[in-house]
C-alpha cells in the first residue's frame, strides 16, 4: 500500500512538471516557455476551425485554390479586393502568440485568394482571437501574408522578421522587414531592414547604377531566403560587388555584370537587427 502511494505521488509530480513545461497557446505564459511561434502549415483540425469563420458556404476549390466561398465574412471591401475572379481561398500558414498585445491569445492565418489583386500580392492575413474554447474573427489584412517569417521574441508582444518579394514591369524587389501586427485589421506594420532591387529587365537595364552614390557601393539584386541559423538567422543574397558594378556602370552594360551569392548573418538585440558582413550595398528607395 505504501509503495502504491509513493508511486502515485511520483506520477503526480511528473505530471505537474510536464504541464508546466509543455508549450501552450494562450493563457498566462510561464517563464522560459515560448508563446510566440514561427509560421507553419495548418493541420486539418486548424483548417476546420478557421475556414468557416472567413469563408461562407465553403465548397471544394477550383483553379488551384483549396476552397471556394460564397462570401467572405468581415472582409473590409464590398468588392472583395476587386479582382473579379471568384472567391477561391487557400489558408497557407498559421502563427500563434501574443500578436497585438502582451497577453493577447491570438492566431494569424495567411492566405492566397483569387479575389486579391496583384497590388496585395494575391493574398494577405487574417487575425483571430480566442473566444471560449474556440476562435473568433478579429480582422482581415489584405496584402499582409506572413509565411516567410521568424518570431523574434519568445514572450511578450510578438515581433517578426519577414521576407517579402514583389515583381512588376520587369522589376523584382525583395525586402527584409521588421513586422508587427496592429489590432483592428487593415495593414501590418513594416520597418525595412534590408532592401534589394533588380532592375536589369526594366526599360532601362542600367537603372541599378542610379542607386549607387559612390564607387565603393555594391548592388544588392535579391534576397533569396531567410532561415534560422548561426546566432539567430541567415539570409542568402545575390549581389554585384562594388568593383564589378563600378566597371559595368561606367561601360553602361550593367545587365551583363557578373553577380555573386553570399550568406549574411543576422543578429537581434531586442530592438534592432544587425547584418554581417557589411558589403556596403547601395541604398534602395
Amino acid at each position: 500500500m505504501q509503495r502504491s502511494v509513493v508511486l502515485l505521488l511520483l506520477l503526480l509530480v511528473i505530471g505537474i512538471g510536464a504541464y508546466k513545461l509543455w508549450p501552450r497557446h494562450g493563457g498566462e505564459s510561464q517563464p522560459g516557455v515560448t508563446v510566440n511561434f514561427d509560421p507553419r502549415g495548418l493541420t486539418g483540425d486548424e483548417q476546420a476551425a478557421f475556414l468557416p469563420l472567413v469563408c461562407g458556404g465553403a465548397s471544394g476549390g477550383a483553379d488551384g485554390y483549396a476552397h471556394s466561398c460564397q462570401s467572405l465574412p468581415g472582409y473590409p471591401s464590398q468588392d472583395y479586393g476587386g479582382a473579379g475572379t471568384g472567391l477561391g481561398i487557400t489558408l497557407t500558414s498559421v502563427i500563434y502568440g501574443h500578436l497585438t498585445g502582451d497577453d493577447a491569445d491570438e492566431a494569424y492565418v495567411s492566405y492566397l485568394g483569387s479575389f486579391e489583386p496583384h497590388v496585395t500580392n494575391f493574398g494577405g492575413g487574417i487575425l483571430f482571437h480566442r473566444q471560449g474554447n474556440g476562435w473568433a474573427l478579429s480582422g482581415w489584412y489584405p496584402g499582409g501574408a506572413m509565411e516567410h517569417c521568424l518570431s523574434l521574441n519568445p514572450q511578450g508582444r510578438a515581433r517578426f522578421l519577414c521576407l517579402y518579394g514583389f515583381t512588376g514591369q520587369g522589376e523584382t524587389d525583395t525586402t527584409l522587414f521588421l513586422v508587427s501586427i496592429p489590432g483592428g485589421g487593415s495593414q501590418i506594420n513594416l520597418s525595412p531592414v534590408l532592401k534589394a532591387s533588380d532592375l536589369r529587365e526594366t526599360m532601362d537595364p542600367n537603372a541599378n547604377c542610379g542607386q549607387r552614390k559612390s564607387a565603393d557601393q555594391a548592388v544588392l539584386l535579391g534576397i533569396d531566403s531567410l532561415a534560422r541559423g548561426g546566432s539567430f538567422a541567415t539570409v542568402q543574397v545575390d549581389y554585384v560587388p562594388a568593383a564589378t558594378a563600378d566597371a559595368a556602370c561606367k561601360a553602361k552594360n550593367f545587365a551583363s555584370a557578373s553577380a555573386q551569392k553570399a550568406s549574411l548573418a543576422l543578429s537581434w538585440d531586442g530592438s534592432s537587427v544587425g547584418v554581417s558582413p557589411d558589403l556596403h550595398f547601395a541604398p534602395v528607395e
